[in-house]
């Protein structure tokens, strides 16, 4: 069984809660199977624990050194690369349509009998360049008539004519799509030509594991986490505004602030949600993410410290997940419709608990700090009723694996031998 992830790099907790629910369920399920892994480092493949292969994203040479030294000028000239990106998009589309074409990896593709694309919200024009591999490879699969499946996805936006087209082209030959929230992603699909009885609402899969860690008793704490990138439309600037009245409510309701990374390295398109989070933090931190050992490596210490939490802000979708499958509430902020469409899904799925804030509003602070306020005074009421949603959809996701369990046991050859799942 081979499977797409929605980070590459397995640097995003979040991303990688998902896939590892995934292959923990199937493997439940079906025990003899074996997994590999798209994915660029092969040291976080051996982090999993869950004895997986990995599959290099760039097969062939030539496009992992074209990779490394895109990464390097972007770093090094960043107005370069915005140059490019936004000056000439007809020109950054066409290589981004090439790469997409050359990573596709058929001869892994053959060898396998089902691929699955683990949750993530990356079929988006804010991804283009991730939507485009993942979308091409489905398609080399429809080609190959080997069946895939998505799991815990978020759609869209999605409005590139020749993205759409493609999505179009291929999401309906999907054996089962499972998505977060009903809000955006089905419309989208449904407009898209996907029957809607291959579409279950599941939520995100990483609800099960945070869920589960849930403690008896409200924490104290106020977690903080923002994602300084232009696809979340938050800056370092945003940031430092924030840093004043979040420390002064901190005092004002006798707590203190922790830091909630999710995306745990810094990349191109984003800050390091540590040293962002610390700048909050630590009045000292002034441009550092603290030691190694501050920052968690893993979903599990990452859902163990919001355990502590009474209340988490957040503009990163996963570190509000995680707290409110442990029912405590969240304060979500964006500035972007990528962003947006993420919180105002989940809120739907979790109702009362999920405070979703935009950052364009003109009283925006004042709005975030009554907004935080009010989310600490309910806390203990909200608890059991964030927990009830969490449950719920829980049940749904069990309910899709049972599907997906189906359609694996199908891929019996006729003379009664499994092909089982090997890659």
């Amino acid at each position: 069984m081979i499977i797409q992830t929605g980070s590459n790099e397995l640097d995003n907790l979040g991303d990688r809660a998902m896939l590892e629910v995934l292959i923990d369920r199937v493997r439940s399920a079906h025990p003899e199977t074996i997994f590999s892994v798209f994915a660029r480092d092969a040291e976080r493949v051996r982090c999993l624990d869950r004895a997986v292969e990995q599959v290099p994203v760039e097969q062939k040479r030539a496009w992992a050194i074209f990779r490394s030294v895109a990464l390097a000028l972007g770093r090094a000239l960043p107005a370069l690369d915005w140059l490019v990106r936004k000056q000439t998009p007809w020109w950054y589309a066409s290589i981004l349509r090439f790469k997409a074409r050359s990573l596709v990896n058929p001869e892994v593709l053959e060898k396998s009998d089902i691929l699955l694309v683990s949750g993530g919200g990356f079929i988006t024009d804010v991804f283009i360049g991730q939507a485009w591999p993942v979308l091409e490879r489905l398609s080399e699969a429809e080609t190959l008539h080997i069946p895939f499946v998505l799991l815990g996805q978020g759609f869209g936006p999605l409005r590139d004519p020749e993205l759409v087209r493609k999505a179009r082209d291929i999401l309906p030959h999907a054996r089962l799509i499972a998505i977060r929230e009903t809000r955006h992603s089905l419309p989208l699909l449904l407009e898209l030509g996907v029957s809607p009885k291959r579409i279950v609402v599941t939520g995100d899969d990483a609800i099960e594991p945070a869920y589960k860690a849930r403690r008896d008793t409200t924490g104290d704490l106020l977690g903080v986490n923002f994602r300084v990138a232009e696809y979340a439309g938050i800056t370092q600037s945003d940031v430092d505004r924030l840093r004043p009245p979040m420390r002064s409510l901190a005092e004002k309701l006798s707590t203190k602030l922790v830091a909630l990374p999710v995306c745990i390295v810094a990349s191109v398109e984003a800050s390091s949600d540590a040293k962002v989070a610390a700048q909050l933090v630590n009045p000292r931190v002034e441009g550092t993410g603290g030691t190694d050992d501050e920052i968690p490596q893993t979903p599990v210490a990452l859902i163990e410290r919001i355990s502590g939490c009474r209340v988490v802000v957040t503009g990163s979708y996963h570190a509000a997940v995680f707290a409110l499958a442990q029912g405590i509430p969240s304060v979500c902020v964006y500035n972007t419709e990528y962003y947006g469409n993420k919180f105002r899904g989940l809120a739907h799925e979790f109702g009362d608990g999920c405070d979703v804030i935009d950052k364009s509003r003109t009283d925006f602070e004042a709005a975030l700090m009554t907004a935080i306020e009010s989310a600490w005074n309910r806390a203990e009421d909200l608890r059991g009723l964030l927990q009830n949603q969490a449950a719920r959809q829980i049940v749904a996701q069990h309910h899709a694996y049972e599907r997906l369990s189906g359609i694996i046991d199908s891929l019996t050859v006729s003379d009664g031998e499994s092909q089982g799942c090997v890659a």
